[in-house]
């Protein structure tokens, strides 16, 4: 999957860039993401996500979780501690949140595009496995919060 599937329509509520999980670039049956239609999404994300479920972000029509007056709210944090520590590679929605209300959509998108593509390949790196999603090359370890 090459990096212009990073788009504004692949990031979460909560922040989480899913261009970058490793359904998404499931070159046989990609995820679509928060947005997409349930049906083509995982059982977890589908049914039991917590910030796709939140009935305070539907009724009032919040794109981001930032803006609602609950956040962060325990789901928020859950998902913040999981893809912080858990996985090879570090992704922060609290971070994106707070890059794309200072950037811009736009600009935030080209920092996630030029920190997630393979330089071997040009592919998308998978935040979970920490592998090129196009030549299977390892990305180190590495920490966003300095990017």
């Amino acid at each position: 999957m090459k990096s212009d599937r990073i788009t504004a329509a692949m990031i979460a509520p909560c922040g989480l860039d899913y261009s970058l999980c490793k359904r998404a670039l499931d070159e046989t049956d990609p995820c679509p993401g928060c947005h997409g239609p349930d049906d083509r999404k995982p059982e977890f994300c589908a049914l039991r996500c917590g910030i796709v479920l939140c009935e305070m972000r539907k009724a009032n029509g919040y794109a981001f979780c930032d803006e609602c007056p609950n956040f962060p709210c325990a789901d928020v944090m859950e998902k913040e501690t999981r893809y912080t520590s858990k996985y090879p590679l570090y992704e922060s929605p609290l971070k994106n949140l707070r890059d794309i209300r200072t950037l811009g959509m736009e600009r935030f998108l080209e920092n996630e595009r030029r920190q997630w593509t393979c330089e071997a390949c040009g592919s998308v790196v998978c935040v979970h496995t920490g592998i090129c999603s196009g030549c299977g090359k390892a990305v180190r370890k590495q920490d966003r919060n300095n990017a």
